[in-house]
């Protein structure tokens, strides 16, 4: 694994609106567009590097509440409340999932289906902003020397991974990676060499959004460890709180 700073790997982007829609945070063109939900915490409230348990899914608060998911569900149509912990019927106080990581467990299960379906290497894009990178001696002097790529206006740095780094979510044992081996930060953008599939985890955005092949989807979308629905490329994914009438 080394680190990749060829600006061109990124030419995708030009093709993304700049809007929180869909085909804001991924490129057009997919078969399918899957919606993988971030989990909610009961005990404490999500941060870097932790990782609490119980996790609580968006149905399981959306089901005590009497309402439905739908493509476009904002955490604040469930919880009443937004970037706050809330009161859940049958649950407790549930703290909101966390923004721009998915899961260890949940990444870990999905990295493999990701590599199963695919020849050739792979390119994740991590943001600087995140603590391991900026602490770590590497990728540290990497981000103070202007050795990233542009995306959407945020900076980030780029690397070349293989099918060993990825499987199992490898690469979080690194100490770039994480916080803790195991528990570590998940790329804020991933695609293969052959641009088959595109995977994005937009730092301000409590889900993730994967674009790629029917088939692929469907693999990932029956992964039990992880909670998704299918979305459109045109979904709105706009975060704000929408008061109620």
């Amino acid at each position: 694994m080394r680190s990749e700073t060829d600006h061109n790997l990124v030419k995708w982007q030009a093709g993304l609106d700049g809007s929180a829609r869909v085909k804001g945070i991924v490129p057009a063109g997919f078969e399918s567009y899957l919606r993988i939900l971030h989990k909610a915490q009961s005990t404490s409230a999500p941060g870097p590097g932790t990782e609490p348990e119980p996790q609580v899914t968006w149905t399981e608060v959306a089901s005590s509440r009497g309402l439905k998911l739908e493509p476009k569900t904002i955490w604040a149509d469930l919880s009443g409340v937004y970037g706050e912990p809330s009161v859940v019927s049958g649950v407790g106080t549930v703290f909101p999932p966390e923004e721009g990581r998915l899961d260890s467990r949940g990444f870990s299960a999905l990295a493999d289906v990701l590599v199963a379906s695919t020849a050739g290497g792979f390119l994740a894009a991590f943001w600087t902003g995140w603590e391991p990178l900026l602490e770590d001696r590497s990728s540290g002097k990497a981000i103070r020397k202007g050795q990233t790529v542009s995306i959407q206006g945020n900076q980030y740095l780029l690397y070349n991974f293989t099918s060993s780094d990825l499987a199992g979510a490898a690469f979080m044992a690194r100490p770039q990676f994480g916080w803790t081996a195991g528990n570590g930060i998940t790329p804020s953008y991933l695609w293969p060499r052959d641009e088959t599939w595109f995977l994005a985890t937009n730092i301000d955005l409590d889900s993730s959004i994967l674009a790629g092949p029917s088939r692929l989807v469907a693999k990932v979308e029956a992964l039990p460890v992880l909670e998704s629905i299918p979305v459109h490329i045109s979904t709105d994914l706009t975060s704000s709180f929408r008061q109620a009438d």
